[in-house]
C-alpha cells in the first residue's frame, strides 16, 4: 500500500513540475484501467482528439504539424491495430508522440480521478501538497557546514515559497540559506532534484546576485513572453562572492537543469556531475472526451536570454564531467582548493588541508599488498607497527592496537572513528627505507618519531 501511494505521488510531481517520465502506465486513482479494451473506432478517436489538441496548445505551431503528422501517418499505416489494451496504447502513442522531437513532456496520462477540462497542475499539486512537503522539509534535504567550512545544501525540489497568501516553504528556504550565510565556499547538490515552482527557485538565485539580473524568458503560444529577474531584495545575505558548485546527474530534471543552467551561463557556478535530462517544457494538462485520459502538451518554454535558446532535449552539460556518484567528492575538492588559494587565517588552513587531504583519498583509493605493507612494519619508540589480516596494526604500549589504512603514499589514516584527529605519515631516508614516523594532528601539530628496531 504505501509502495502504491509513494508511486502515485512520485507520478503526479512528475507531472507537474515537468519532469520527464510524465506518462504512468498504472492506474493511480479510481478504476483499474489496466482490463480496457480499445476498439479500432476508440483508437481513431483518441488519436483525433490528441491531433486536435496538439495543433491548438503546443508551444511550436510548425512542431506541433510534424508530431500530428507523424502519429497520423502511423495510424493509417496500422502501426496500432494490433493494440488492444489502453496500457500498452497509452506507452506506444506517448512514445511516438516524443520521437519527432525529443519532447520529453509530451504524453498521455491514464485519469487520475475525476477533474475539470484543462485542470492546471497547479490544482492538482495543491490538492496534497500540504500533506506531503513538512515530511520533505520543502525539498530542502540537508544543509550542513562540511569540515572546511564549505556549505552544502541537498535540494530535490523547489517548493512554494507561499500558498494562498501563507509561508510555506520560504522559512526553510531562508534557514537553510542562513546555515550556510558564513561558509567559504558553497556545494548545491540536484542530482535528485524533479524542478518544482519558479518562485522558489528565483529566490534562491537570487541570493548569488547583488543585484537584479534578467536570467529568464518564459514563453506561452497563447500569452506571450514574460521576463524573470532575480529579486531586488532577498530575505537574508547576499551570498555574491561566494564560490558556487552546482552538482547535477542523468536525473536532473527541469527545474533543476533550470537552476544549473542560469549559474553556468552567467559564470556564477561550476556544475559538476552529468549531463541533465534535457526537458524545459512548460507543461499542462487537457482532457480527452472519448476515453478516460488526459493529453500533457508543452505549452510554453523558458529561454536563457544569453542563449537566446533552452535546454529542451539537450540538457545541461557539465563544467566538470564526472560520474555523479563521485560528484560530491570532486566539488568538495574543488572548493577546498579554490578556498586555499585566497587569504585564510593559519588556524583555518590546517582544517582545510586536513579535509583536502581525506577527500583526495576517497577520489583516488590505493590498496598495498603485505609485502608493500611490510616496509612499514617496525618500533617507533614506545609504538608499534606490525600486520594483522593483510591490514597495518599500530599500538602504544599496553592501549588498544587500531588498524591503519592508506591514504595516499606512506600516509595511513585510523579506521576507528575515535582517532579521527590523527594521522601516521612514515618518513624514508635516501635509500627508502622506512627511518621514522610523524603523527599529524588536524590542528596541524606533528610530533616525529624515530624508527627504533625492527619487529
Amino acid at each position: 500500500m504505501k509502495s502504491k501511494l509513494f508511486l502515485l505521488m512520485m507520478c503526479l510531481l512528475l507531472v507537474l513540475f515537468s519532469a520527464v517520465k510524465i506518462v504512468s502506465t498504472r492506474p493511480l486513482l479510481g478504476e483499474d484501467s489496466t482490463n480496457d479494451t480499445l476498439d479500432s473506432a476508440a483508437r481513431a478517436k483518441i488519436i483525433e482528439e490528441v491531433s486536435v489538441l496538439i495543433t491548438e496548445k503546443y508551444v511550436f505551431p510548425e512542431v506541433a504539424k510534424k508530431i500530428t503528422a507523424y502519429i497520423q501517418s502511423r495510424h493509417k499505416a496500422n502501426a496500432y491495430d494490433s493494440i488492444t489494451s489502453l496500457h500498452t496504447f497509452t506507452r506506444e502513442l506517448t512514445k511516438d508522440l516524443r520521437s519527432v522531437n525529443n519532447d520529453a513532456h509530451l504524453g498521455l496520462i491514464e485519469r487520475r480521478g475525476s477533474f475539470k477540462k484543462g485542470v492546471s497542475p497547479e490544482e492538482l499539486y495543491k490538492s496534497f501538497y500540504l500533506k506531503r512537503a513538512p515530511f520533505k522539509n520543502y525539498g530542502f534535504i540537508k544543509a550542513e557546514r562540511l569540515l572546511g567550512n564549505v556549505g552544502c545544501l541537498v535540494l530535490d525540489e523547489f517548493t512554494y515559497v507561499e500558498m494562498d497568501g501563507k509561508n510555506i516553504g520560504g522559512e526553510t528556504a531562508k534557514a537553510a540559506m542562513k546555515m550556510v550565510s558564513s561558509c567559504y565556499a558553497l556545494i548545491i547538490d540536484l542530482r535528485d532534484n524533479f524542478g518544482g515552482r519558479d518562485e522558489m527557485a528565483v529566490l534562491l538565485l537570487s541570493y548569488f546576485f547583488d543585484k537584479p539580473v534578467h536570467i529568464l524568458t518564459k514563453f506561452y503560444r497563447e500569452q506571450g513572453a514574460k521576463e524573470i529577474w532575480t529579486l531586488e531584495e532577498t530575505p537574508g545575505d547576499i551570498l555574491k562572492g561566494i564560490p558556487l558548485y552546482i552538482l547535477t546527474s542523468k536525473h536532473t530534471v527541469s527545474g533543476g537543469e533550470m537552476f544549473a543552467y542560469v549559474l553556468k551561463n552567467r559564470k556564477r557556478a561550476t556544475v559538476i556531475g552529468e549531463k541533465t535530462r534535457g526537458a524545459a517544457h512548460r507543461t499542462h494538462l487537457f482532457f480527452l472526451d472519448s476515453f478516460r485520459l488526459d493529453v500533457a502538451i508543452p505549452t510554453g518554454t523558458t529561454i536563457d536570454p544569453l542563449t537566446e535558446t533552452d535546454w529542451e532535449g539537450k540538457g545541461v552539460e557539465p563544467d566538470i564531467a564526472v560520474a555523479s556518484a563521485k560528484a560530491m567528492d570532486v566539488a568538495y575538492k574543488r572548493a577546498l582548493e579554490d578556498v586555499l588559494c585566497s587569504d585564510v587565517k593559519k588556524e583555518e588552513r590546517y582544517e582545510m588541508e586536513w579535509t583536502l587531504m581525506g577527500v583526495q583519498a576517497r577520489l583516488n583509493p590505493i590498496s598495498l599488498d603485505e609485502s608493500a605493507l611490510r616496509e612499514y612494519v617496525g618500533e617507533f619508540g614506545e609504538r608499534r607497527i606490525t600486520i594483522e589480516k593483510n591490514t597495518l596494526v599500530y599500538q602504544k604500549e599496553k592501549n588498544p592496537a587500531y588498524e591503519l589504512y592508506p591514504m595516499a603514499k606512506d600516509v595511513f589514516s585510523f579506521i576507528d572513528k575515535s582517532m579521527f584527529y590523527v594521522r601516521v605519515k612514515f618518513v624514508r631516508d635516501a635509500s627508502g627505507a622506512v627511518n621514522k614516523i610523524i603523527l599529524i594532528y588536524d590542528t596541524g601539530q606533528k610530533d616525529e618519531i624515530e624508527k627504533t628496531g625492527e619487529i
